[in-house]
């Protein structure tokens, strides 16, 4: 059966398209494990198995083996089609030999900065960053630290829990942690942290109003109850939005600044390196200024 080169074997329940005419036993199109072929591009049995390695189950492996074929037929054929259609291909090849350099520069790179660049900062170099651009660094929405618990209305600890959670004394705290709390659905304990007030906001049904920094500011405790829970909040501390984002939360996003800025700055002399021992070796040859 013709069908524009396109040849689809058996092996995934998909019925074979040769040529006609038929084939010799040295036809490569009698490969077993070849699943389709576009022009001279070939779709063979272990590209699909690896592609569809996690399958769920013999129908499904099936059924997605089927969509893979099509989408790799689509994404070729008119390709294939436009390749024989176009006068001039001498710029669509410098094209893709450009975006191979490109690809191949851009993966040496990475890896030389990998096994050579500095990507170790410590603390001090945080730190330092942190201090340098503390401008930079404002939330965008508070920030809050303190406790939060979700407790069923009729569990027999409520009223232990209730005494104990706002206590300042770590023994008060530990006592509540070590027991085996009948209804207990959450207990987060964040005094230690900085956590964003919209993940606390979003677990208790509750209307705080349009403005969070406003309900931050006059209430430091919480208690309400809906749908056969109990919510309990202590708020200790909290940043308003606007205010200097602290250095742990900081941290991420500077060590990655820091790594983008190490990183660019050995590219830079990687280049440099390889420019000068090209120019005296020979691998490099300039006959016009370039500068």
């Amino acid at each position: 059966m013709k069908h524009t080169g396109i040849v689809i074997a058996s092996c995934l329940l998909i019925a074979a398209l040769t040529f006609a005419g038929g084939c010799s036993a040295d036809n490569p199109d009698n490969d077993p494990d070849l699943i389709a072929r576009i022009g001279k591009q070939r779709l063979m049995r272990n590209e699909i198995d690896k592609a569809l390695a996690h399958r769920l189950s013999d129908q499904d492996s099936t059924r997605l083996a089927r969509a893979y074929v099509r989408s790799w037929i689509d994404s070729r054929i008119m390709g294939e089609v436009a390749i024989r259609n176009i006068p001039d291909m001498s710029e669509i090849d410098r094209m893709v030999n450009d975006y191979r350099n490109e690809l191949i520069a851009w993966e040496y790179r990475r890896l030389m900065f990998m096994q050579h660049g500095d990507r170790d900062f410590p603390a001090d170099s945080v730190q330092a960053y942190y201090d340098r651009h503390i401008r930079d660094f404002k939330i965008e929405r508070p920030l809050v630290k303190g406790v939060y618990i979700k407790i069923a209305d009729n569990s027999p600890s409520l009223a232990k829990v209730k005494k104990l959670y706002r206590s300042t004394r770590d023994a008060d705290i530990d006592r509540l942690e070590k027991q085996d709390l009948e209804g207990l659905i959450h207990y987060d304990y964040f005094r230690d942290h900085w956590v964003d007030w919209e993940q606390i906001e979003t677990r208790i049904p509750y209307d705080f109003g349009q403005s969070p920094d406003l309900f931050l500011s006059q209430h430091r405790h919480l208690e309400t109850s809906a749908n056969g829970y109990t919510h309990l909040l202590e708020i200790t501390e909290y940043l308003r939005t606007g205010s200097t984002m602290p250095l742990e939360r900081a941290e991420e996003r500077i060590r990655r600044d820091l790594f983008n800025r190490s990183r660019q700055e050995y590219e830079e002399r990687l280049r440099l390196e390889l420019y000068n021992k090209g120019l005296s070796d020979g691998t490099i040859l300039i006959k016009t200024p370039l500068d």
